[in-house]
């Protein structure tokens, strides 16, 4: 099995355990709610040193099932610009980014306002990956897999309408570059995210 699919089939594992304790909670009107959200990437590298944070935005699909009052499920497939900058040089690598995150709320059902929590892993496929105007994705390897943790809140806007505002930190698990030397430390994106979604129950 190459590292693509065990990483792949550990996030859709994760999923299944999830998706297996709604059985175990009450399940209330609205307990689907899905909808558009976009928001900025802070993204980095850990090595090289002198690599800097490029800024870049992401937008997609934002969609959470809701287990019971107090916990839930969120699965986003997002566009998601990220890289980092050496110099006035910079290198942009966009993936699709699916997250798969369990959320704790806070607060009583049926209330405004939900602060919530957040963790869970995280899947990238790369789609391209270009630096002064060349491309070099045949360089950069073509699945990301890591994980993530973040703090937010739920805003019912009106009747089966919410804003979501996210606050994520997203950490790379596998090298980006292909056939690295094994003299060279490997490099591993690092990621801070604001996003706010919209999004609608059912």
């Amino acid at each position: 099995m190459n590292i693509m699919k065990y990483y792949t089939a550990w996030i859709f594992t994760f999923l299944f355990l999830c998706i297996g304790s709604f059985s175990y909670g009450q399940l209330t009107r609205n307990n689907f709610s899905i909808g558009p959200r976009a928001g900025v990437n802070f993204s980095n590298v850990n090595h090289p040193d002198e690599a800097k944070v490029l800024t870049g935005f992401l937008a997609g699909v934002t969609s959470t099932y809701s287990i019971n009052e107090s916990s839930g499920i969120t699965v986003d497939v997002l566009y998601s610009g990220e890289g980092f900058k050496i110099g006035k040089e910079e290198m942009n690598l966009n993936y699709l980014r699916i997250p798969v995150l369990y959320n704790v709320f806070f607060g009583q059902l049926g209330e405004s306002f939900r602060p919530k929590v957040f963790a869970g892993p995280q899947a990238g496929f790369l789609l391209s990956a270009k630096a002064g105007g060349m491309d070099f994705k045949n360089e950069i390897k073509n699945f990301a897999f890591g994980i993530g943790a973040g703090v937010g809140f739920n805003y019912q806007l009106r009747d089966r309408m919410w804003l979501n505002t996210d606050l994520r930190s997203f950490f790379d698990l596998t090298d980006t570059q292909k056939n690295r030397p094994s003299s060279v430390d490997k490099s591993f994106i690092r990621n801070i995210q604001f996003s706010v979604g919209v999004a609608w129950g059912f």
